[in-house]
C-alpha cells in the first residue's frame, strides 16, 4: 500500500522539481516507511513514491523501480498471486533480486505487455514510464479498490496521483467546482463515469488502462475487465467450488511481513472470513471493532460473543456524537478528498487508527453485500418483478395492501413498496436507488428542472442490456460498478488515513465471478438475505448466532444532528459565510435548516448538504489544502518521535 504522484510535462520543459516533492510528501500517510523519485535526463518527467512496506521490507522493493528495457514504475497494491507469476516469469528466463510483487508487476508488463493484467490477482493502481516510446500506461484494478486521479494542464502536461490534494501542490493548478456534477452528487452522494467535483479531475474508472502520448499530448482510455463477460449464461455451477475459492483468496490475503488484523464488525462477512483464516487456515487472526454508542446500533454484544467463539482478541474503538463532530469531520474530509458521504466513515478510521498500534494490515468484508445481493433493494427488486406486469398502472389494474399484511412485517412492506413503485420500471429503480435527496428538493436547490435528469445521465450507461439477466444480477452489477467503487475508495482513504493497508478478501474477479455464477436464490431471496454465505458461516458459530436481523454499520445521524454540536453544524449551513451560498438556492438551504425536525430522510439530506459545505471549505482552496498537508505532515513527525 503506498502512494503514488507522476507529473509527465510535453517535452524538454522542466517539471518543477520543488512542486513535484511537494505533491509527494503530501502523500506521507500513504507510505510512512520509505519514499523514492525519478527524474528522467531532460528532466520533464518525475515520478514520485510514498511506500508502506507490507511485503518484502528491503530497499530492494523500493520505487519507483526501473527495468531492464529502461521502463519506470511506481506502483500501490498488492498482487496476491505474484508468486505464481514470477515462476512463470523464471521459466522465461527472468531473474529476480527482490522478494516482493513489484518486480513481478514490472517484468510481467515488460515480457507479456498490458494484456497481463487480466491474469492478477489483487488490488493495483500504477504509472509505468515508456521512454522508448514516449508514453505512459496507467491502470486501476478491476473493481477500483484503490484510487488514481489524473488532470491536464492547459500546456498538456499530464499529473497523476493516488490522491487529488497532490495536485494543490502543482502552480499550474487551480481549482473549481465542477457545478454540472452537483446532480448526481447531491442526489446519490457519488459520481460515475470518471467525473469528479472539481472541473477537469477525474478518476481512472476500475478495470481501465490509461494511455498518454506525450508528443501529441493525447489520451486515450480502454477496459481490460468487464464484470458483465465473467458471468456464464450457461448452467450455473455446483456451490462447492466458491468454498475452494474463497479458503484460496483469504489465505492469499493472508500473505505479508507485517502483522495483520480483522476490521471486525460482528456480521456475515467478517465473521466468515475471521472463521475461514481460523479454522482452516490457522491464522487466529486480533479483531477491532468500532462500537456505536447508541443502544439501537450498538453491535459489540454480538462482536464480543463471536470473537469468543473464535477465540479473537477483540479491541474496540467508540463513536459516539462528541467524536464524530470534532475536527475530525474536516481532517478525514481533507484525507478523503471528496466530500464525506458515508457518516460511518469516521467509525473506520478510528478503527483503523486503534490497529495501527497492533497490525499494519486489516482485512474487511466489503463488497460482500453486493456479490451477494444482501441490501434490502435487492428483494424489493425481486418482488416488483414478480408482481409488477399484473400490477401495473399501465395495465389499468389498481390494487392496496390486503389489510392482513399491512403494519410492519416484513411481506407488508414488500407489498407496500410494489404499491408505491408499480408504474416505474425494474431498470428506473436499479438506477435511481439508492438516493439520497427527494426529487422536489433536488430541483428547488439547484434552481434548475432538468436536474434529475442530470442526475443520473451517467448512471444510464452503466446499466447493461439485459442480455438474458434477473433482475438480481442486473441490479448486482449496476451496483457493483455505480454504488461499490465509493465504498472502497473510502475503505482506502480512511485506513491510509492511519497509515493501515485495507485488504477486501471479497473484491478479486475469481470471488466474483464463483459468487454471480450461484443461483441467484443463493445469493438473495424474500425472506433471507445472502443465504449460502450464512450457510457456511453455520459451520463454524451456532446458527442463532448468523441468522440475525442484518444490522449494518449505522450511526443515529438523525439524532445526533438534532441537538449540541449537530445542531451546531446544522444551523452554521444557511451562515452567511457558507460556501454553499455560490452554488445552491439560498433560500431552499435555509428551510432545510429551519424545518428540520429529526425526520431520518430529512437528516439525510442534511448531511449530504453538511459533507459538500465541509469539502468546499477545503478544496475550493489551495492554501487551506496546503495547510492541512503541513499540520499533517507535522502530526505525523510529532507521533514518530
Amino acid at each position: 500500500m503506498c502512494g503514488i504522484f507522476a507529473m509527465l510535462n510535453p517535452p524538454d520543459r522542466k517539471v518543477d522539481i520543488f512542486a513535484c516533492r511537494q505533491a509527494t510528501a503530501m502523500l506521507g500517510h500513504r507510505g510512512p516507511d520509505a519514499s523514492g523519485e525519478w527524474l528522467s535526463n531532460s528532466s520533464d518527467v518525475y515520478l514520485g513514491h510514498r511506500r508502506l512496506s507490507i511485503i518484502d521490507l528491503s530497499d530492494r522493493s523500493g520505487q519507483p523501480m526501473v527495468g531492464e528495457s529502461g521502463a519506470v514504475l511506481v506502483y500501490n497494491g498488492e498482487v496476491y498471486n505474484f508468486s505464481a507469476l514470477r515462476r512463470e516469469l523464471e521459466a522465461l528466463g527472468c531473474t529476480f533480486r527482490s522478494s516482493g510483487d513489484t518486480e513481478v508487476l514490472l517484468k510481467a508488463l515488460e515480457v507479456w505487455g498490458i494484456q497481463c493484467l487480466a491474469r492478477f490477482e489483487g488490488m493495483f493502481a500504477f504509472v509505468l514510464w515508456d521512454p522508448r516510446n514516449d508514453q505512459v500506461i496507467a491502470a486501476r484494478d478491476f473493481f477500483g479498490i484503490k484510487p488514481l486521479y489524473f488532470t491536464q494542464t492547459r500546456d498538456n502536461a499530464l499529473i497523476l496521483a493516488s490522491e487529488i490534494k497532490s495536485f494543490y501542490a502543482v502552480p499550474e493548478f487551480s481549482p473549481q467546482i465542477n457545478e454540472a456534477a452537483l446532480p448526481e452528487f447531491l442526489r446519490f452522494r457519488s459520481l460515475c463515469g470518471g467525473q469528479s467535483l472539481l472541473r477537469g479531475v477525474h478518476h481512472l474508472p476500475p478495470g481501465h488502462i490509461l494511455r498518454f502520448h506525450r508528443r501529441s499530448g493525447t489520451l486515450s482510455q480502454e477496459s481490460f475487465w468487464n464484470p458483465a463477460k465473467a458471468i456464464s449464461r450457461g448452467r450455473a455451477p455446483s456451490a462447492s467450488p466458491f468454498e475452494s475459492v474463497f479458503r484460496d483468496t483469504i489465505e492469499r490475503h493472508l500473505l505479508a511481513d507485517v502483522p495483520v488484523g480483522m476490521q471486525f464488525s460482528g456480521g456475515v462477512d467478517s465473521t466468515l472470513i475471521s472463521a475461514v483464516a481460523a479454522r482452516e487456515l490457522g491464522a487466529c487472526l486480533s479483531g477491532f471493532h468500532c462500537r456505536v454508542e447508541d443502544k439501537d446500533l450498538d453491535e459489540l454484544p454480538y462482536a464480543s460473543q463471536l470473537a469468543q467463539v473464535l477465540g479473537m482478541d477483540l479491541h474496540v474503538a467508540t463513536l459516539n456524537e462528541y467524536t464524530f463532530f470534532s475536527d475530525l469531520l474536516e481532517r478525514l474530509t481533507w484525507h478523503h478528498d471528496e466530500p464525506l458521504t458515508h457518516p460511518n466513515s469516521v467509525g473506520i478510521y478510528l478503527v483503523s487508527r486503534l490497529a495501527r498500534g497492533n497490525v499494519t494490515v486489516l482485512l474487511s468484508g466489503e463488497a460482500a453485500d453486493e456479490f451477494f445481493a444482501g441490501y434490502g433493494r435487492y428483494p424489493l427488486l425481486l418482488v416488483h418483478d414478480l408482481f409488477h406486469r399484473p400490477l401495473s398502472v399501465a395495465a389499468g389494474r389498481t390494487w392496496t395492501v390486503p389489510p392482513f399484511m399491512q403494519g410492519y412485517s416484513r411481506a407488508g412492506r414488500l407489498l407496500q413498496y410494489v404499491q408505491r413503485n408499480g408504474a416505474r420500471t425494474a431498470e428506473e429503480q436499479i438506477v435511481t436507488g439508492p438516493d439520497y435527496m427527494q426529487s422536489t428538493h433536488l430541483v428547488e436547490l439547484l434552481g434548475d428542472d432538468r436536474a434529475l435528469d442530470k442526475s443520473v445521465e451517467s448512471r444510464w450507461q452503466l446499466l447493461g442490456p439485459r442480455d438474458g439477466m434477473g433482475v438480481i444480477t442486473r441490479a448486482q452489477l449496476f451496483d457493483i460498478q455505480a454504488y461499490l467503487p465509493p465504498l472502497l475508495i473510502r475503505q482506502d482513504k480512511m485506513s491510509m488515513a492511519a497509515s493501515v493497508e485495507n485488504r477486501v478478501p471479497f473484491v478479486t474477479p475469481s470471488i466474483f465471478s464463483a459468487a454471480m455464477n450461484l443461483p441467484w436464490r443463493n445469493r438473495t431471496g424474500l425472506t433471507s438475505r445472502k443465504p449460502y454465505l450464512k450457510s457456511l458461516l453455520s459451520r463454524y458459530v451456532p446458527p442463532r448466532m448468523v441468522h440475525r436481523r442484518k444490522q449494518g454499520f449505522g450511526i443515529p445521524l438523525a439524532v445526533w444532528l438534532r441537538r449540541g454540536r449537530g445542531l451546531e453544524r446544522v444551523k452554521d449551513l444557511s451562515a452567511a459565510n457558507s460556501p454553499l451560498r455560490h452554488v445552491l438556492d439560498w433560500k431552499k438551504v435555509s428551510t432545510l435548516v429551519e424545518d428540520f425536525q429529526g425526520n431520518p430522510r430529512h437528516a439525510d439530506m442534511l448531511w449530504t448538504l453538511l459533507s459538500l459545505r465541509v469539502w468546499m471549505d477545503l478544496f475550493c482552496s489551495n492554501g487551506k489544502v496546503r495547510a492541512f498537508a503541513a499540520a499533517t505532515e507535522q502530526g505525523r513527525l510529532d507521533a514518530a518521535e
